[in-house]
């Protein structure tokens, strides 16, 4: 798996946010790199309109702002449930059907 994320801005303003930091592992500073490149930053804009639409339906409405199960289990069950949930409703009726 490739981790496109944001790298997080340093508490020193002079300082390169991409640059490798002592403590970062080679994967850690690979990734570093590879955010500073423009093809990573175009990828990580897909993310507005991909994963946090499904974020924000999950939670606005189908209720998952707030789990009222504990446990992993059950959580992981509550959510594949929203999941499932969410994919059928995107997919066309027609397409379901035959």
């Amino acid at each position: 798996m490739t981790v496109f994320a944001p790298v997080p801005t340093p508490r020193k303003s002079t300082a390169d946010p991409h640059a490798r930091k002592k403590e970062d592992t080679d994967r850690t500073a690979a990734w570093r790199a590879r955010m500073e490149t423009d093809e990573a930053k175009e990828i990580y804009k897909q993310r507005a309109a991909t994963a946090e639409t499904t974020n924000a339906d999950l939670r606005c409405r189908r209720g998952l702002d707030r789990l009222l199960v504990r446990g992993p289990h059950k959580v992981t069950s509550v959510l594949l449930w929203g999941a499932l949930a969410y994919n059928l409703l995107r997919v066309p009726l027609a397409t379901l059907l035959g």
